[in-house]
């Protein structure tokens, strides 16, 4: 009897130890370990208190709140009373995430992330920070950026990294750029989405070689994203057939500019109306036009074409003569007005230089580097009254 009372009165000494030991292991081992255990309860109050944390202190609303509840995946809400917040305190503090903003986005995409907290979180942002040479901001960007790649595994995501740096020839840096420019990139499956991907561009675009192929890329990365059949089949065979190109010459334009594949058919419709209204362009001389700047595509038409045809024509005081000059020389609608084209002409006017169609096509179309030069020479010869760019 004795015996049966002793083995009792441990069990529960034992029982009550192990409930407490979770406890006590996330407030040992918080500060040095990214992680708590897995910890399921189903008190009301701490699913109250979970939800008043995440509405008080992250900013979700109750409705946001109330889709964290997905059937099937792990649920934050169920967690015991103040893990939530130490998982979320880790997370901010390793990702040096600045905002609740920034933290609502991640809590928003990857609930079940924070419900399943696990050591390889933290040894896969170590991996990535490693592999691509990362500082903080960098980092904290990309997940923001592309928070569904918290939960991919370390294996997938190094497996990509090494196929796209083999096939695409790229240096560290390089991927480290394209990376950062398409972290999604990170979560696509190399042999059902990548690989195909870039076999079919390379083909049809008449079987352009390795290093063209990878220059697309690293000016367009999210191309590799693009779905074949609903998105890039027809765009190109819209392309070719609206300006009568061959595969080598659709070859060519993508090549130039890339990144106009990323709008819609009917975004190129509307933009090609606008130049055939305001610069009187059809037929041969439209796609002559489209073909030597391909980059106008991505133009927007309210702040930007109409803004810069307008910066012409009121620099020049003729309407007809800038029409000329931008239809001679399509990439001048593609310069920044703020950035290049407004300063260049201040200092053009304060350095007495005459304002002419060819001052402005050099305006345009100088370097950073030639532009300097140029304006320092006329500055500098002031007085053998020099009066126009070199």
């Amino acid at each position: 009897m004795v015996v049966v009372v002793v083995l009792s009165l441990l069990f529960i000494v034992c029982t009550s130890a192990f409930q407490q030991a979770p406890r006590r292991f996330i407030h040992a081992h918080q500060d040095r370990h990214p992680t708590t255990p897995f910890l399921y309860v189903t008190k009301d109050e701490c699913i109250a208190a979970n939800k008043k944390y995440l509405t008080q202190k992250i900013g979700l609303s109750k409705e946001q709140v109330q889709r964290l509840q997905t059937d099937g995946l792990p649920n934050i809400l169920t967690l015991e009373d103040g893990v939530l917040q130490e998982r979320v305190d880790w997370l901010k503090k390793r990702l040096k995430l600045r905002n609740k903003s920034q933290v609502r986005k991640i809590v928003q995409h990857q609930p079940h992330v924070l419900a399943k907290l696990s050591s390889n979180l933290a040894q896969k942002i170590d991996y990535l920070q490693a592999r691509l040479l990362l500082n903080d901001d960098s980092l904290r960007k990309m997940f923001l950026e592309a928070p569904h790649l918290i939960p991919c595994s370390t294996e997938n995501m190094e497996e990509t990294l090494n196929w796209l740096q083999e096939r695409l020839h790229l240096d560290d840096r390089k991927l480290t750029k394209l990376i950062c420019r398409a972290p999604y990139t990170l979560g696509c499956s190399v042999s059902e989405n990548l690989e195909p991907t870039l076999d079919w561009i390379q083909c049809r675009l008449n079987a352009l070689d390795d290093f063209t192929v990878s220059r697309i890329v690293q000016k367009m990365p999210r191309i590799l994203h693009l779905n074949i059949e609903a998105n890039l089949e027809p765009k190109f065979d819209w392309l070719q057939h609206q300006f009568n190109l061959d595969d080598d010459a659709l070859g060519k334009m993508v090549q130039r500019s890339p990144t106009f594949l990323g709008l819609s058919i009917d975004t190129w419709e509307v933009k090609l109306d606008w130049i055939e209204r305001r610069l009187h362009l059809t037929g041969d001389d439209l796609s002559k036009f489209i073909l030597k700047a391909p980059s106008i595509l991505n133009c927007n038409i309210e702040s930007n074409l109409d803004l810069t045809l307008d910066f012409y024509i009121d620099a020049l005081g003729d309407e007809r003569e800038a029409v000329r000059l931008v239809t001679n020389n399509p990439s001048l609608l593609a310069y920044s007005l703020e950035k290049r084209l407004k300063p260049r002409l201040q200092e053009t006017r304060d350095a007495g230089i005459l304002i002419d169609a060819g001052c402005l096509r050099r305006i345009g179309q100088y370097t950073d580097d030639y532009w300097k030069m140029a304006i320092t020479f006329v500055r500098d010869h002031r007085d053998l009254g020099i009066i126009a760019l070199p």
